[in-house]
């Protein structure tokens, strides 16, 4: 198939797991004989791609490290109309057989709606929330929600999604497909393919920890208070009443608001438990840093759409102790192949680390667990092959 990929962003200008997860596939559908080529935007690297199979050509109404305000109709509305004549005319450029739509984010929905105006069978892959931020506001006879409701009707429409058709859909969890549907977004049918990892880049550790000492307690992901970073500190706290920095030690990968990080920094400095704050990493290096920690802790307070970093902690032979309030209860059974605790609960996480430092059995069935869980079910493989079993059924419509 000869597909076109839209997303707004794209390695190596990424802000998280989605743009690098979107390399991945096209990678993956090359590598299957497919001619992929991508549309995205100038964010943060304007050059085009080898043989310009990346087009760095789409805008955004606002960079990624400033703030979207509601009072943004006007840059919205630019950059539909700049947006619109770039993928008509780069669908005029090439021939495709589908196009395949990643994020949207501050794109506006105009590259889609240029995509299914060309008569070309279109897929949507929903990982988050942010599509239902282009439904048109909804009637209210309040002055302020009217007057959105109008303008969305009538000179805003181009940037939202009002109108597309969303025949072909995938959402990365049951969870997420029932939130955007009860948002409004018109995907009753929308198809559920759980996200998988390239499990060759997460090997399994060749020795496990157990009772090591110190135990080696690992987060990665972003540093917001949604997050729930705090928890897993309180934790700390509780767990120095018994234990000391000779029996624990903590990393914290990834980074965030300035604000937090500080506040985390100034608490993980009482707790008397060393914590290593350790910034971005590069997502090439996760594989090791898994295997130089014993434990995941996944402290979520947000129910997140899926977890990738769950999936490869377990694939790298690490416990995980987590929240299970989004997509990862999908795939996370507690006592199984995890402990789970309620969000903003340190004292049921401090006793689910308390359990797995004095348990070398339980240690050890959850590795074996979360190893057999990812292979079973969320391979990066199984994970492309459904979504190229998608992008052909939309071809043949």
């Amino acid at each position: 198939m000869k597909i076109l990929i839209i997303s707004n962003l794209f390695p190596p200008s990424v802000l998280g797991g989605y743009e690098i997860l979107c390399g991945q596939v096209v990678q993956s559908l090359r590598a299957r004989g497919h001619e992929v080529r991508i549309l995205t935007s100038t964010h943060g690297d304007a050059s085009t791609g080898p043989d310009d199979l990346v087009m760095r050509r789409l805008h955004l109404f606002q960079p990624f490290d400033r703030p979207v305000s509601s009072a943004m109709r006007r840059a919205r509305l630019r950059t539909a109309s700049v947006n619109t004549a770039i993928t008509k005319a780069v669908l005029r450029e090439s021939l495709f057989d589908v196009v395949f739509v990643w994020s949207l984010l501050r794109l506006t929905a105009s590259p889609a709606r240029a995509a299914e105006q060309s008569g070309l069978p279109v897929v949507y892959t929903f990982n988050d929330e942010h599509p239902s931020g282009y439904l048109p506001a909804r009637f209210s006879l309040h002055p302020k929600r009217f007057a959105r409701w109008f303008l969305d009707k009538t000179i805003g429409r181009p940037t939202t999604a009002s109108g597309l058709r969303f025949a072909y859909t995938t959402c990365i969890s049951e969870l997420l497909k029932r939130n955007l549907v009860k948002s409004g977004m018109p995907i009753p049918t929308s198809r559920v393919i759980y996200q998988g990892i390239p499990i060759d880049r997460f090997p399994l550790r060749t020795a496990f920890a157990g009772q090591a000492v110190p135990m080696r307690i690992l987060y990665a992901g972003q540093l917001h208070p949604y997050k729930g970073v705090h928890t897993l500190i309180s934790a700390l706290h509780l767990l120095a009443q018994t234990f000391g920095a000779s029996d624990l030690s903590c990393s914290i990968v990834g980074a965030g608001e300035q604000e937090y990080e500080d506040r985390l920094q100034s608490e993980a400095g009482k707790s008397g438990i060393p914590v290593a704050f350790l910034g971005r990493v590069s997502h090439d290096r996760m594989g090791e840093i898994y295997r130089s920690h014993d434990l995941l802790v996944f402290p979520s307070i947000w129910p997140e759409p899926f977890g990738l970093t769950h999936l490869e902690a377990m694939a790298s032979g690490l416990p995980v102790i987590s929240t299970t309030n989004g997509g990862q209860g999908e795939f996370l059974v507690d006592e199984a192949n995890c402990l789970s605790f309620e969000p903003d609960n340190p004292q049921q996480l401090a006793q689910c680390i308390a359990r797995l430092m004095g348990n070398a059995g339980l240690y050890a069935a959850l590795v074996a667990a979360g190893r057999q869980t990812v292979e079973k079910g969320f391979t990066f493989d199984r994970y492309v092959s459904d979504l190229e079993t998608l992008l052909a059924e939309a071809t043949r419509s």
